[in-house]
């Protein structure tokens, strides 16, 4: 009978070495799309607030995609849900 710690011991280290850079990256993509971001509406010329779709962000940079942005809410919705959206241009990708 040999000893199998080893084998776990080897699990273990292979387990964090992958786990934790990708909690790592995929958390900064978290910090970054859970802060609404202000922003001037073109079609209004008013200032709003945004909220990114989190999950989506975070989705998107684990699959190896760019991360792109969704919005989630708008300080202008529900009336104003139907807009093109044209503020996400002057928004740098997440």
């Amino acid at each position: 009978m040999y000893p199998t710690y080893p084998v776990y011991f080897f699990l273990a280290y292979l387990l964090l070495f992958l786990v934790i850079p990708t909690v790592w990256v995929l958390g900064g993509v978290w910090k970054r799309a859970k802060s609404p971001r202000a922003v001037t509406c073109p079609g209004h010329g008013t200032a709003e607030s945004i909220s990114f779709d989190r999950w989506y962000a975070v989705r998107r940079r684990a699959a190896g995609e760019q991360t792109e942005a969704r919005v989630a809410g708008c300080t202008r919705w529900p009336e104003g849900q139907s807009c093109g959206r044209e503020c996400l241009e002057r928004i740098a990708k997440l």
